[in-house]
């Protein structure tokens, strides 16, 4: 896996992603992974937008289940 540097981060982005991380008992590398994850999904869906292509919607589809799904740490 690549490591990625963030600089110049805004200190109050770094205290949103502190907060997630210790609500779900995350790292913070492992917290910023599904963060950027999460961004990326949502961008990617209005960049397709417009588009009709079977299998973007099937996976636009299994991401949204997924993302749907409760933390396994409720259970």
């Amino acid at each position: 896996m690549a490591d990625l540097v963030l600089r110049d981060l805004d200190p109050l982005l770094d205290e949103r992603i502190r907060r997630v991380a210790v609500a779900r008992g995350w790292t913070r590398e492992y917290t910023c992974v599904v963060l950027l994850e999460q961004g990326l999904f949502s961008s990617e869906l209005e960049v397709r937008h417009g588009f009709q292509n079977p299998e973007v919607d099937a996976l636009a589809d299994a991401i949204a289940a997924l993302q749907a799904l409760p933390d396994a740490k409720s259970f």
